[in-house]
């Protein structure tokens, strides 16, 4: 079993990331938290007074994933769990077979200090992912 601390953030692919930010700021009472580009997508990390953070997720203007978000609205691309060491959760996922999608993935420049994370696909398809904000 890989110890989670619980739900770190829903990563959501969106057509429009301003439109969408701008959205759950205004009628949500979401803050920005974080917001970087990588590889031609853009993210921005919204979290509420609760502590329950988004990741909306703007891929390229050429990328399929632009294109069917545009056609057919956004979608959960995953769902995001914290944990204390990222390597031990890749080490677990090996030991217990699971599909590992990428990682342990090593993201220098976001947070303060940077991320880890690795992602998974379970049985149903749906991508998991275990990260540590640094």
């Amino acid at each position: 079993m890989i110890k989670t601390n619980g739900l770190q953030h829903i990563g959501i692919i969106i057509p429009d990331l301003g439109k969408a930010a701008d959205w759950y700021v205004s009628t949500q009472g979401y803050t920005v938290v974080s917001e970087r580009e990588a590889d031609g997508s853009h993210v921005r990390f919204l979290k509420d007074e609760h502590g329950n953070m988004l990741e909306l997720i703007e891929r390229p203007d050429n990328s399929e994933e632009k294109q069917k978000a545009i056609e057919n609205g956004g979608w959960i691309d995953h769902l995001a769990f914290a944990v204390d060491d990222v390597q031990k959760a890749h080490d677990e996922a090996v030991r217990l077979g699971m599909d590992i999608i990428e990682g342990p993935v090593l993201v220098p420049g976001f947070w303060d200090n940077g991320l880890a994370y690795v992602l998974v696909r379970s049985p149903g398809g749906e991508k998991i992912e275990f990260c540590k904000v640094l």
